[in-house]
């Protein structure tokens, strides 16, 4: 009952705010609807046969720590013997599969690791239940002595792990060039090369809009350019497909038709790759019914 509160009070708060801000049908087109108009897939084989060895391992082991779950739960279930343990296999399965499902649709390593946050716990649970079962399976007097120095010696290199890693991203941290001028992004490192193009293409809207034009900029890098001025432009900040409401693309260029002619689109340069996620209907829309009237860093700029 506890759970059920502590779940339905935040909930209940953001319902809310949504209603009382006017936005809860724009949540449901782009929070809900609009998932189905992800096209953009990463299959979870990706994650088995990936090239950093913590994510294979963990990618193997995290679906077998879930069917070992449900197995054990099912035995005590048919078996009517539940313990202690049973409510923390309940609790552990059923908080894994609520948010393992963040790992749909795109299954790369940073949903992953988010979306398998408890079933990492679970997996590390099983393990040292399976530890403790061989503990007490082993004939030997002097057992627990060599567990403490077994456990002393693992968790010092652990520690001293972590310390190291500490140190060297400190060191790095305070001997790396930070960025000072960018509103908003003090102190964090910039690459020069995107450094001189937020400073242009931010020059670049703000001169369009003293002569009341509106700049749109359909990239991946948007919010980039968007934040140091303060600016927000709702589909195109994120432009990416999934995350621009429940008519897709379609809808985009729908939105694109009906604007006027004090509007401008930049597009990335067709020699420039895309981000793998870019609604390309929409940039391929804008190639070829809008008017190329100039180029600006990395961008083609349409009218």
């Amino acid at each position: 009952m506890v759970r059920v509160i502590g779940i339905v009070i935040p909930v209940a708060l953001l319902l809310i705010y949504l209603i009382i801000t006017g936005a809860i049908s724009e949540f449901i087109n782009y929070a809900i609807l609009g998932i189905k108009t992800f096209s953009n897939k990463i299959p979870y084989k990706f994650l088995l046969n990936n090239n950093i060895l913590e994510i294979k391992i963990l990618s193997n082991l995290i679906p077998i720590s879930i069917l070992i779950s449900a197995i054990i739960l099912i035995i005590i279930k048919i078996q009517k013997k539940e313990t202690d343990n049973t409510k923390k296999w309940l609790t552990m399965l059923m908080y894994s599969l609520a948010i393992i499902i963040v790992i749909y649709p795109i299954s790369d390593v940073i949903h992953f690791l988010i979306g398998t946050i408890i079933a990492i716990i679970q997996v590390l649970y099983i393990l040292a239940l399976l530890g403790k079962y061989v503990y007490k399976k082993i004939k030997y007097n002097k057992k627990y002595k060599v567990y403490k120095i077994i456990t002393l010696i693992i968790s010092e290199l652990i520690l001293s792990l972590i310390l190291v890693i500490s140190i060297s991203n400190l060191y790095i941290y305070i001997n790396i060039e930070k960025n000072t001028e960018i509103e908003h992004y003090k102190n964090i490192r910039i690459d020069e090369d995107l450094k001189s193009r937020i400073d242009t293409i931010d020059q670049y809207i703000l001169e369009k809009e003293k002569e009341g034009i509106k700049v749109y900029v359909l990239d991946a890098e948007a919010a980039m350019q968007m934040v140091p001025i303060n600016k927000y432009n709702k589909d195109y900040d994120m432009f990416l497909n999934g995350n621009i409401g429940k008519d897709g693309q379609q809808g985009q260029i729908e939105k694109i038709k009906v604007r006027n002619e004090n509007t401008l689109y930049l597009i990335r340069q067709k020699d420039i790759s895309q981000n793998w996620q870019t609604p390309t209907q929409v940039i391929e829309y804008i190639r070829n019914n809008l008017k190329q009237i100039d180029t600006i860093d990395i961008y083609e700029v349409y009218k």
